[in-house]
């Protein structure tokens, strides 16, 4: 098999990466019988000062009042790190058949690791198959099957300049990498096993994407009231528009996507939850499923060197950082792990809500900057009235400057401030990070 190797003129986006199966690769091994193998991925390292202060704590109280530990070190305290920002380090690896009656037929193979994860001589940083699926392309669209980015919340992620940099979490002592604006502007899409279809280019700018996903549990703040019991798939799916406002030379993008799964209790955990209920006289004696929705929305403007991207989203079962998950935070007076996740102590959904503002500017040559703003709330229920220590939301500013000394290697600085506060909690919690890194693409 003859083997020819071609470079190509610029640099993958690592967005590109993660989003699609059909990346432009740089580095494209080919034969003469039409196969094709590409190459694709980035590395990335940050240094990043953190702080913290304002934890609330229980002294004032007998109640506990539990705080988080999202995005920084112990309260009152600060640290120096070298960490891996929101997106791993990424080696990406996509097969091609030959085209054939119309088909593109492709595999693909994405592996993702970090440096983060422990203090010790072997290390123990995390590597993640994020990606492993294949794909059929002909005049009907795209239909993939496998495990890739999910569709729900995608473009609110994919549209974020974090991306690209640090943002919440940025301390050495979390494990995986660091979390961007995830929970601080909308809910993480995840990376899942899916049968998708992209349909064709349709007719005005639209487009569209549907799929089918492996369901999952959806965790309440006590366990026992969770609901675990998946007999059907869950269902997302996004349309969007791209095209020039009115001939005014400003380019537009809109998209709207959405997610729903019933789940279903086991026996135990709806007896559990109509014991609980009917001892407190509350609406769920016969609640014995869970509906898990959410609609998220956004917006980008371009004109020049200017673009302008608004996102929201509106959620019920769905948590407040990931979707069905928990957030990990700790209980002030004793250390141990509690959660704020989709549903409460007695197993009723919770509501969420978020979004962010973001503005960029490329003055050319390279050079970028950009400021963001956003956060995610929670609508507390009956049962979180009752129990001080609940989140009410979190925000954060961030900054930052990025400069593209190649097509292959970005310098980014980055700072930033958030915010987190709870119900009836004497003081707000306050982190603050800053640093520097840089991205090297091919």
């Amino acid at each position: 098999m003859k083997i020819s190797k071609k470079i190509a003129v610029a640099a993958i986006p690592a967005v590109m990466a993660l989003a699609s199966t059909n990346v432009d690769s740089k580095i494209l091994l080919m034969s003469q019988e039409g196969w094709e193998v590409s190459f694709d991925g980035a590395a990335n390292a940050f240094i990043m000062k953190n702080s913290v202060s304002n934890v609330p704590d229980s002294s004032s109280s007998e109640l506990n009042i539990a705080f988080d530990t999202y995005g920084g070190v112990a309260g009152g305290n600060d640290d120096t790190s070298i960490v891996t920002g929101l997106l791993p380090n990424v080696w990406g690896m996509t097969l091609k058949a030959p085209t054939a009656n119309g088909l593109d037929i492709s595999a693909r193979l994405g592996l993702y690791t970090h440096m983060n994860g422990g203090e010790n001589a072997l290390g123990n940083g995390q590597i993640n198959i994020r990606e492993t699926s294949g794909s059929v392309s002909g005049s009907f669209g795209t239909v993939l099957i496998g495990r890739s980015l999910g569709i729900h919340q995608s473009n609110a992620i994919l549209s974020d300049m974090l991306l690209f940099g640090v943002g919440a979490a940025a301390s050495a002592s979390n494990s995986n990498t660091t979390l961007g604006r995830i929970g601080l502007g909308y809910l993480y899409t995840d990376f899942q096993p899916q049968i998708s279809w992209t349909l064709p280019t349709l007719p005005y700018g639209f487009g569209a994407k549907v799929g089918l996903f492996d369901p999952k549990d959806v965790a309440a703040d006590t366990v026992g009231f969770s609901a675990t019991d998946k007999s059907s798939p869950r269902v997302e799916a996004q349309i969007t528009w791209n095209g020039d406002v009115l001939a005014t030379g400003i380019g537009m993008s809109l998209w709207v996507d959405g997610t729903y799964q019933s789940t279903e209790r086991t026996e135990a955990q709806a007896a559990l939850v109509t014991t609980t209920a009917a001892a407190g006289g509350t609406e769920q004696a016969n609640d014995t499923d869970v509906e898990s929705a959410g609609v998220g929305f956004g917006t980008k403007l371009s004109y020049e060197g200017f673009s302008l991207v608004a996102t929201g989203f509106y959620a019920h079962g769905l948590g407040i950082r990931g979707q069905h998950s928990l957030l990990p935070i700790m209980q002030a007076n004793l250390g141990t792990p509690v959660s704020t996740g989709a549903l409460d102590d007695s197993g009723k959904e919770r509501k969420t809500y978020g979004g962010y503002l973001q503005g960029t500017f490329d003055f050319g040559q390279g050079t970028n900057i950009g400021y963001s703003y956003g956060g995610n709330c929670l609508q507390k229920t009956g049962t979180d009235m009752q129990t001080r220590g609940v989140m009410n939301c979190q925000t954060m500013h961030s900054g930052m400057v990025w400069h593209n000394v190649t097509d292959n290697f970005r310098l980014i600085a980055e700072g930033g401030y958030t915010e987190k506060t709870w119900y009836l909690a004497d003081t707000d919690q306050e982190d603050s990070f800053g640093g520097v890194g840089a991205f090297f693409f091919w």
